[in-house]
């Protein structure tokens, strides 16, 4: 019963029970390996960067706090005008990916890197050609459509768009430790489980606490062997 079951019981229960463990453990791994490889479509994802610049000016050029304080607000606006359905609309078609416009808006991610004045685009997808081709139709527009919406400052590419040549997702290794844990787990709860609603008497001390009575004496567990059994039968 569980009220029977304290910390100690536990911790001898899953020892004596360690193979069990063990074995599940490594099969949940295992199973976790499998799916991942066979089960599981690898995305790819690509990156490249932008460089906001707020007076119109080369990044080789000096800038001051102000303009560079003003450069960091600006990516905020950028980030929002290059995720307009517009500007998505251009990426489409300057990419010639068979995607809709709706699609690639979920696959390109912008964001300032940092809290700097330097954007970071990423785009994910099931081809890594495809990630490469879509983070280099946005660097390349970018400037184009800033320019027609906000008619000042400019942007520079930093980091051209690169072909990733690992997925970013699944992770062979993340998922095999995960499988790993969870089968040590599932395994655990299921002999803790068990173990409380065993009802058996199986010691002296639970027989003590069903019946609330002192133990006398115990009849011992004798094992004979089976060379002592004929022995003893042929001496007779």
């Amino acid at each position: 019963m569980l009220e029977q079951i304290n910390v100690v019981d536990v911790i001898r229960l899953f020892l004596r029970n360690w193979w069990k463990i063990a074995a599940t453990a490594v099969l949940g791994a295992v199973l976790a390996l499998v799916i991942t490889v066979y089960g599981m479509t690898p995305i790819y994802t690509s990156r490249g960067s932008l460089y906001v610049n707020n007076n119109n000016t080369t990044i080789s050029q000096n800038v001051n706090l102000n303009d560079l304080a003003t450069a960091q607000q600006l990516a905020y606006t950028y980030v929002e005008l290059l995720s307009s359905d517009t500007f998505m609309s251009q990426v489409l078609s300057y990419s010639q990916l068979p995607y809709t416009a709706a699609q690639l808006k979920g696959m390109i991610s912008l964001a300032p890197l940092n809290e700097t004045e330097i954007i970071e685009i990423k785009a994910i997808s099931y081809y890594p050609e495809h990630s490469q081709a879509i983070v280099d139709s946005v660097l390349k527009n970018a400037q184009d459509e800033i320019m027609r919406v906000i008619q000042a400052s400019s942007i520079t590419i930093v980091d051209k768009a690169t072909l990733p040549r690992n997925p970013s997702s699944p992770s062979r290794t993340k998922n095999t430790m995960l499988g790993f844990i969870i089968g040590a787990i599932l395994s655990m709860l299921v002999l803790f489980v068990i173990e409380v609603f065993d009802t058996r008497i199986k010691t002296e001390n639970d027989l003590m606490m069903v019946k609330g009575l002192p133990l006398l004496g115990v009849i011992p567990n004798i094992e004979v062997s089976n060379a002592e059994e004929n022995k003893n039968g042929n001496s007779k």
